[in-house]
């Protein structure tokens, strides 16, 4: 199965926002694809329900002062990420509200309300979802 989310395109043609000036928030590790919010100036893990300031381009290992870069989620940007959980009926296309999975690397499919994401398509083969970014820490 895929890990982390990959931006696909933006529906306005922009090419994507690349973030290298934040720092990790020190003894934590991230990896490439995963959600991230800004909290205090850092860079940290987003939450299942957080608004969501974009996805890290790279792995980041636990230490002090680690240099980050991530993608902005910005509005009409679309990313393919895996899906995980057991599907819940609502778990469909047009669905506004899947949260993320806790390791924030996926969309949880068992949980459609209160999250950041909203689904354009599913495809149950590869067991991924295009999805939109509605809730942005940044919008």
């Amino acid at each position: 199965m895929p890990q982390g989310f990959r931006y696909v395109y933006n529906d306005y043609g922009k090419d994507p926002t690349r973030i290298t000036e934040f720092l990790m928030k020190d003894d934590e590790a991230g990896s490439a694809g995963e959600a991230i919010k800004l909290v205090s100036g850092r860079v940290t893990k987003a939450a299942p329900t957080d608004p969501i300031a974009g996805f890290l381009t790279a792995n980041v290992g636990a230490g002090t002062d680690k240099e980050t870069e991530f993608i902005l989620a910005r509005e009409g940007d679309w990313y393919d990420a895996p899906y995980s959980g057991s599907p819940a009926a609502g778990f469909v296309q047009g669905v506004t509200g899947v949260v993320l999975a806790a390791d924030g690397l996926s969309a949880n499919a068992a949980t459609v309300t209160g999250g950041a994401l909203s689904v354009l398509s599913i495809n149950d083969n590869k067991k991924t979802a295009r999805v939109k970014v509605k809730n942005r820490q940044f919008s």
